[in-house]
């Protein structure tokens, strides 16, 4: 299937990638959030990008395991929080194409979301590692690689959420789709383009996508873990790196970073409340979410819907765009085969309190 990306610049096409997402992800209307709310919500459905598992981390695992390939790696190392999605689809994912996957995992809040991520992981059978904090996540990578390769193996790390130059090219890729589907379907420009905002590249690349397509729209990144991560020097950073490495393969690729860095907008409210913290506001939109057939999570999707909700109600958007970045696919094959999530998790999970 030929990219929104590749069609657009077809030099692009030389970019290693993998077959993760299917198809365009669909464009829809969510009804009953719309009916809520008063305004006109469109959501774009990224949680059906793969029928294997989902998601925004695919579209950056797309690229990041077409490198990993073309490097000759046959292990992949990353990391997360305990119930991280990332860490998930990439052992799903690198499963798939043929990769051993490490996670390096680090605290959060114990949930039933939490405990099943890590089930299905002792099922795929992911190598797990535990570090007792977020900082000591990165060391840990490097120091298993180190090992990977004493033992004869080719490790490719990735790093957390996916979002480096190679992964942020799915989400520019994203934009552009986005931006086709706008066009085609006669739907104009949104007031704003809702994601959350983890590790970076969802956000920057959509960001690039839409100012490369013309549609300067305002990209509201709701963020939910650290303004260690989501600073807008370190997000400026990877803008304008991503733009480099995609005009260094086809020129026509327009120098549009500071004009995405302009567009993009960091929300950041919601750390007041916590990472993977569930409370009322969270229970209400993920209740209200579901009638439009979107299942939302407590760490990223949930805070970004109910940020959404909350500049409608304060007159400031009338028509937002959110991007669905949760997994829809069913979990339930393989965790009725998985056995109970490992020892040390509950114990990380209580660090996290």
């Amino acid at each position: 299937m030929a990219t929104a990306l590749a069609a657009r610049f077809p030099r692009l096409a030389e970019l290693p990638r993998v077959a993760a997402v299917v198809e365009a992800t669909p464009l829809e209307r969510a009804a009953r959030l719309s009916r809520f709310s008063g305004a006109d919500v469109w959501v774009k459905r990224d949680d059906r990008t793969n029928p294997l598992y989902g998601g925004n981390k695919i579209r950056k695992l797309a690229y990041l395991l077409g490198d990993a390939r073309a490097k000759g790696a046959d292990t992949l190392i990353t990391a997360g929080a305990l119930g991280s999605h990332h860490a998930l689809a990439t052992a799903l994912h690198g499963k798939e194409h043929g990769f051993h996957v490490h996670a390096v995992l680090s605290p959060q809040p114990w949930t039933d979301h939490v405990e099943e991520n890590l089930r299905a992981h002792v099922a795929l059978g992911t190598t797990l590692h535990g570090v007792r904090s977020l900082a000591l996540a990165q060391p840990k990578m490097m120091l298993e690689a180190l090992k990977l390769r004493r033992a004869g193996h080719h490790p490719y790390l990735i790093p957390f959420g996916g979002s480096n130059v190679i992964g942020t090219f799915g989400y520019v890729e994203a934009g552009l789709e986005l931006a086709l589907q706008l066009e085609a379907g006669g739907l104009g420009e949104p007031d704003a383009v809702y994601c959350a905002l983890g590790s970076g590249a969802t956000a920057v690349g959509l960001a690039i996508g839409l100012a490369a397509a013309g549609m300067l729209v305002p990209v509201r990144a709701v963020l939910v873990t650290s303004k260690l991560v989501g600073n807008r020097y370190l997000l400026s950073r990877l803008a304008h790196a991503t733009v480099r490495a995609l005009r260094a393969v086809d020129p026509r690729f327009p120098d549009v970073a500071a004009l995405a860095m302009e567009q993009l907008v960091v929300e950041d409210a919601w750390l007041a409340v916590g990472y993977g913290v569930v409370n009322d506001e969270v229970e209400r939109v993920t209740d209200l979410a579901e009638q439009d057939g979107l299942v939302l999570d407590p760490s990223y999707t949930a805070p970004t819907v109910a940020t959404m909700l909350e500049a409608v109600a304060s007159g400031d958007v009338r028509r937002p765009l959110y991007v669905h970045s949760l997994s829809s696919a069913d979990l339930g094959p393989l965790l009725r085969r998985a056995p109970v999530a490992p020892a040390f998790a509950r114990a990380l999970a209580g660090a996290a309190r």
